[in-house]
């Protein structure tokens, strides 16, 4: 794999501007799951505050991460990305095994403190597509010697989580891999053979669960079973009812009580439309908006294309957890059982969305200026979907203070062509 050519550049601050968002959001989860969780507390473990307590020491640890994230370069990641695979591959296989003697599992429980290895796998399947896109460069539009590798790791750890069982995950997990591979160079008609490939067999998947089966009928068809498997979205879609425009207050939600299932987890943003109302609800889908730019300048100013396609990998992994929830919560998704990042009450999840946080801002911390990003960065890394498409506004030369400019420079990757510098 070819090492990215980086030149030294003095460190400046971290974008301010996507922390004081991503505390914005932990600081109003912590509000909404001790509002979401109290009455479920008090019956449960004789304390209202259990869920809030829990979540606080959550959310400390978690920022004690992205501090250290922030502060570790970022490119020293490069040579442990086998060894992340490796892990993940390997806790992925313990969880399969009990899984086998359970039913089901998702968790691992290690020293009290439960694991989801499917995280783990997400953060690494995108350092290892970083590293492999920044690699490879014009030859992932090859399908044999450039795309299909990486297929193939997404399919293995994708299975894997599938059988768990965690369709939603492995699904979400897959169209992370895509969208990278697609940003990186992916051919059209790739994409779409692929498509044609595995929505087929995510079906057979779904019908192959009567479960999973249910919940699509219930999607289609919502008032089919109201009581069964409709009963959640319907709770839901009541939460949004009560709220109104400005909701009932913050803890004078009535679906809480018993009414809304897993109102604190997978329907926090029941609770936030409820007690919030329509304004609190924009107000959170506006922060995830603000930390969708800030992250997508970040990934354009990143000082070489392992950085950029690491900050693209995890923008688009949180944005996309946070839209999936939303839609659920609102009726226009299947359920899935994805969390709302940095708001539901979670501790894997949390931790390694506090991780990759760190990481985006170290990337923020080393980012150059747009003369010098639209640069070649990686050897034969020259073209891309978006750069061939959409990129319309890097085609100016770039100026080097002498009295003819440069040539055109090589055209680095880029996000729908938005120039946020």
């Amino acid at each position: 794999m070819t090492e990215t050519n980086v030149t030294t550049s003095p460190k400046h601050s971290i974008d301010k501007a996507l922390l004081l968002v991503v505390l914005a959001l932990m600081t109003l989860g912590i509000v909404m799951i001790y509002s979401a969780s109290n009455v479920i507390a008090a019956q449960k473990f004789g304390s209202s505050m259990h869920f809030l307590k829990q979540q606080i020491i959550r959310v400390v640890l978690g920022f004690g991460i992205l501090v250290f994230a922030a502060k570790f370069d970022y490119h020293r990641y490069r040579s442990k990305t086998m060894m992340m695979m490796l892990v993940a591959f390997i806790l992925c296989l313990i969880v399969l095994g009990l899984g086998s003697l359970k039913g089901s599992a998702r968790w691992l429980q290690i020293g009290g403190f439960g694991i989801q290895p499917s995280e783990i796998a997400k953060l690494a399947l995108i350092f290892y597509i970083a590293a492999y896109l920044d690699g490879k460069g014009e030859r992932i539009k090859d399908f044999q010697h450039g795309l299909l590798p990486p297929l193939i790791m997404a399919a293995v750890f994708c299975g894997m989580i599938v059988l768990q069982p965690n369709f939603s995950t492995a699904s979400t997990l897959m169209m992370i891999v895509l969208i990278l591979l697609f940003i990186g160079g992916m051919r059209i008609k790739h994409l779409f053979g692929l498509a044609a490939a595995v929505i087929p067999i995510g079906l057979i998947i779904v019908m192959m669960s009567p479960y999973r089966l249910e919940r699509l009928k219930t999607f289609l068809n919502p008032s089919s079973d109201i009581q069964g498997s409709g009963y959640q979205i319907k709770q839901s879609l009541i939460s949004f009812g009560n709220g109104g425009l400005t909701g009932v207050g913050v803890g004078q939600g009535k679906q809480k009580l018993l009414f809304l299932p897993e109102p604190f987890t997978d329907f926090i943003y029941s609770i936030v439309g409820e007690e919030l109302g329509f304004i609190g609800a924009v107000f959170v889908l506006i922060l995830f908006v603000v930390f969708l730019f800030r992250a997508i300048k970040i990934a354009r100013t990143a000082p070489d294309l392992y950085g950029f396609y690491i900050a693209t990998g995890i923008v688009v992994s949180i944005v996309l957890y946070a839209l999936i929830n939303a839609g659920v919560a609102v009726g226009i998704l299947p359920t899935t059982g994805l969390p709302m990042p940095f708001i539901s009450y979670g501790g894997t999840s949390l931790l390694f969305t506090c991780f990759t946080i760190g990481v985006l801002l170290n990337i923020s911390s080393q980012t150059v200026p747009k003369e010098q990003a639209l640069k070649k960065t990686s050897a034969g890394a020259e073209h891309n979907n978006f750069t061939d498409n959409f990129n319309i506004d890097d085609d100016e030369p770039v100026a080097t203070g002498e009295s003819q400019p440069v040539s055109k420079p090589v055209k680095r990757p880029s996000i729908v062509g938005l120039d946020l510098s």
